[in-house]
């Protein structure tokens, strides 16, 4: 059986905004309240890892389901090969 591997940052996504724009943006706003084009629904938050990087986290309820990192912005799978392209292109609630 074959699986199929992802690599880091595969997938190209295009934005209408740079990372560092939407990371300042969370950072004043908290967090977002955000939904991706299939209708699921999950919140975005700004915050700096251990090591001092801007990252975005992406969540649904406690659990923590991706984040984007400034070299993952406009890619469809992030450094650790987890998928955040629908999260990177989601519109927000409302």
């Amino acid at each position: 059986m074959d699986l199929l591997m992802f690599e880091p940052h595969q997938g190209y996504v295009q934005l209408s905004h740079d990372f560092k724009e939407a990371w300042s943006y969370l950072r004043k706003k908290g967090t977002l309240n955000l939904e991706t084009s299939a209708g699921t629904a999950f919140v975005a938050k700004a915050g700096i890892t251990r090591d001092g990087r801007q990252v975005i986290k992406y969540y649904q309820g406690r659990t923590e389901y991706g984040r984007s990192y400034e070299c993952c912005w406009d890619h469809y799978y992030n450094c650790n090969r987890t998928r955040i392209g629908m999260f990177i292109i989601a519109t927000e609630q409302g």
